[in-house]
């Protein structure tokens, strides 16, 4: 038994395995070599399937695969910007790949394209250059548009590495100067220089921005000004939506690759997406992104025009903030029954966000959740969880209706001190919300039905049929079931049709299958004429007289069988055995000597005719006399 259970439990952990994996597997199956298509849809791929156990040679492949391609295009700096962004990201989640991530965090920074702004350098703008060297020297920093320079010491000997501050005083900087050369032909090329910028963010704490970095290189030009990213390599185009998400991209991107990208152009743009919110409340951790995003999200469960892409990325970077809720359950309901995303139709991209994200958390396609509490909605008696009941709400799929940030039960309209989801008025017209027409509008209360409000449920009635009925909640009269009024209650009528009233006069049925006379009915006694109507045929009273025939007869019978039994048992014609039975016994079988086998014919005695004995011919009798006491009986 103990075998059989393992058993089975192996069986189920084998069939949950499976399925568990589907998804991973369709995945895995489109990829070749550790290349999924593009590098967004590589780097997606190998962050989903790095979540799932059994596919290490696959997301090995497929981060060389990215690692190949970014090398070759920064050499040339012909990358996009944004594709570089994500394959910055996937490689820094799966690990291992340290020194590509840091040199293709570098290239990020400096693909920067820059908007100037003409600010000098002030206490809450401050900007210094940073040399990191292994040789002594000095180095050159140049206004070219001018010629004013000024020069920075590198002295190893002081045991750190300083930073040289360019104030609002200096003489290489004015109000138009956009960009700097710094000459550090002395140190070599294993140097690194940086251009800082500090500044406070929107909570007052003092940020340092890396606004350039180059390595092993004697002469850079650095620009100032705010950073933002369009398509390619400083080639602008940033205030389009493109670029706006490009640079939401490469700002996580460098978060990822421990380098802090300025995302002050960015907070600055007013026409911002789903993306640059979520990426924008990352870096900065300001709750007004989250709540732009939380103000955003569809009673669904879903982001945007049920983006699936977005709403993915989403739910992966805010988990397990609420306002995940029910994300999920929408999400499985999008997923192809092949196992991947969407329906209809399935792509790599889809299905690789969304398990990369961790969106897809159950098995059960289309159990929708909207309010997130584990119930799902054909089941949940309150759908968006605004605390006002499915049957009261009048908009059950929308939490929020007049967008205030106060679900709609606990807002108060009319302004009783009871909040809508404990007042029983909700409107104050006077009528309880059961029996209010719309209870949230005294225009149209109930007082059109349930005159002053007072309370009418369960009030006897009459229906518009004329029988007896009670109010329901909502003022209508209903019938009472099972009291044969209508007919309708116990069988059908033939409206129109002919039948008979307790007077005995002939009339049709109306269409409540009352039997109303006819006007020439002239029938006294109480009770007669038109008013007094019967809803049952002239067959009616013949049919119980059968009735009390037919059990009369079947009595009297019952009655001649058992005594006619009982005779024969007297008279020792029928014989009931009782007690204990004994045990059969074992047959004896002579022992015979063999003989030729051939037909036997056994010789039998002719029998006379069988007579029937005197006790049978008296039971006969009997019943005879029985019968015919019956019939004269009846015939009286």
């Amino acid at each position: 038994m103990q075998k059989k259970l393992l058993l089975f439990l192996m069986i189920f952990v084998l069939i949950y395995s499976v399925n568990a994996s589907e998804e991973a597997d369709w995945l895995a199956d489109r990829g070749t070599s550790g290349n999924w298509g593009t590098m967004i849809e590589t780097a997606f791929s190998i962050m989903a399937l790095d979540k799932e156990a059994g596919y290490g040679d696959l997301v090995v492949n497929g981060s060389r695969f990215l690692i190949d391609q970014l090398e070759s295009c920064m050499e040339s700096n012909s990358c996009n910007i944004k594709d570089t962004a994500i394959a910055v990201w996937a490689l820094s989640e799966v690990g291992g790949n340290a020194i590509i991530v840091r040199d293709a965090g570098t290239w990020l920074l400096n693909s920067r394209s820059n908007v100037f702004t003409g600010e000098l350098p002030s206490t809450n703008n401050q900007w210094f250059v940073q040399i990191v060297s292994t040789v002594a020297g000095v180095c050159t920093l140049t206004n070219t548009d001018t010629g004013a320079n000024v020069f920075v010491d590198v002295n190893l000997s002081d045991g750190y590495v300083p930073w040289y501050e360019i104030t609002a005083d200096s003489e290489i900087l004015t109000e138009t100067t956009e960009d700097l050369n710094l000459d550090c032909t002395s140190l070599g090329r294993n140097s690194i220089l940086s251009l800082i910028n500090k500044k406070p963010d929107a909570n007052g704490v003092d940020n340092f921005y890396i606004k350039q970095e180059e390595h092993n290189v004697k002469n850079v030009s650095i620009s100032l000004g705010l950073a933002c990213w369009g398509p390619n390599y400083r080639g602008g185009g940033c205030d389009s939506q493109e670029g706006r998400e490009t640079t939401a991209y490469v700002l996580f991107a460098l978060e990822k690759a421990g380098k802090t990208g300025d995302p002050s152009w960015l907070t600055q743009q007013t026409d911002l997406g789903l993306l640059e919110n979520l990426f924008l409340y990352k870096v900065t951790d300001d709750a007004q992104y989250l709540t732009t995003l939380t103000n955003e999200k569809n009673s669904q469960g879903y982001w945007g025009n049920a983006d699936l892409f977005a709403t993915s990325i989403l739910y992966g970077q805010l988990k397990p903030n609420t306002i995940v809720n029910g994300v999920d359950n929408w999400v499985a309901s999008r997923r192809h029954p092949q196992g991947c995303w969407e329906v209809p139709l399935c792509s790599i991209e889809q299905t690789a966000v969304v398990l990369q994200s961790g969106s897809f958390q159950t098995a059960v396609q289309g159990c929708a959740d909207q309010d997130g509490d584990s119930k799902c909605d054909d089941v949940d008696e309150d759908i968006d969880g605004d605390r006002l009941l499915n049957d009261l709400d009048p908009f059950p799929r929308n939490p929020d209706v007049n967008g205030n940030g106060v679900p709609d039960g606990e807002e108060d309209l009319d302004g009783d001190g009871f909040a809508n989801y404990e007042d029983s008025d909700i409107d104050g017209d006077g009528v309880a919300n059961e029996r209010d027409r719309d209870p949230f509008d005294e225009a149209v209360g109930g007082p059109d039905r349930d005159p002053g409000g007072e309370v009418t449920v369960g009030a006897i009635c009459n229906t518009s049929e004329g029988c007896l009925g009670s109010r329901n909640a909502i003022g209508e009269c209903v019938d009472t079931p099972g009291d044969d009024c209508p007919r309708g209650d116990i069988d059908d009528c033939n409206v129109g049709g002919f039948c008979v009233t307790r007077d005995n006069c002939s009339g049709t049925y109306s269409s409540s299958c009352q039997c109303i006379a006819d006007a020439d009915c002239n029938t006294s006694g109480s009770g007669s004429g038109g008013g007094d109507t019967n809803t049952r045929d002239r067959g009616d009273g013949d049919e119980g007289s059968s009735v009390v025939l037919w059990s009369l007869l079947v009595l009297l019978l019952l009655i001649a069988l058992g005594g006619g039994g009982f005779l024969a048992y007297k008279k020792g014609l029928l014989k009931f055995k009782f007690g204990k039975k004994k045990a059969p016994e074992a047959k004896y079988t002579p022992k015979l000597l063999p003989k030729n086998p051939g037909n036997y014919v056994p010789r039998m005695a002719q029998r006379a005719a069988a007579k029937i004995p005197k006790a049978a011919k008296g039971i006969e009798k009997d019943l005879d006399q029985s019968m015919e006491e019956l019939e004269k009986l009846l015939g009286k």
